[in-house]
């Protein structure tokens, strides 16, 4: 066999790996490569903060609805008016949490964060699941308010400190867990 197609293996100084082995001939190249690529593997696609404008995106979105929310407190829902922004409140409210969580979602996965993720994502798929509910029952009593039905207000002010108190706590475990994003 001449020297000229023998085969001989080079291993890289300090290594022990295996697959740092390569072929003298054109292989440390490809064998630099492929380490390479082995390190990128693990690593996230995306910048730190990317995940964290994520959220914060939600948090902006929570924290509307706080803020929206509270004048409704002063004012009596049973104007025609005011009962239909009310209504619309709640029906952007949940599209935006469902869209901004969906954002959140992905932002969190490419970077790597797979807990995260899927709270997020239990996060938004929970407000496009509940926002159907939670308009029938504001519907329900708005048309029991019509009919005659005088505690339908005091339901109604109800669904509306749930709404704002549920979202306070999303806002908190939002805001106390950001701080483990980056």
């Amino acid at each position: 066999m001449s020297a000229r197609h023998s085969r001989s293996v080079v291993v890289s100084r300090g290594s022990a790996d295996p697959c740092d082995a390569h072929e003298s001939r054109g292989g440390q190249l490809r064998a630099l490569l492929l380490s390479e690529l082995r390190k990128l593997a693990g690593e996230p696609m995306v910048p730190d903060v990317v995940p964290l404008y994520g959220v914060v995106i939600v948090l902006f979105s929570l924290i509307y609805f706080s803020l929206a929310a509270m004048p409704f407190l002063l004012v009596r829902l049973d104007i025609p008016e005011v009962s239909r922004l009310f209504r619309g409140l709640f029906s952007a409210y949940f599209w935006m949490v469902g869209a901004t969580g969906l954002l959140a979602t992905v932002a969190l996965a490419v970077s790597g964060r797979m807990a995260f993720t899927g709270a997020m994502l239990l996060l938004a798929a929970t407000a496009m699941a509940v926002r159907g509910r939670v308009l029938q029952l504001i519907d329900g009593q708005l048309a029991a308010w019509q009919s005659g039905d005088l505690a339908a207000m005091r339901r109604l002010r109800m669904i509306h400190w749930g709404g704002m108190l549920a979202n306070i706590v999303i806002i908190a475990t939002l805001a106390s867990s950001a701080r483990f994003i980056p």
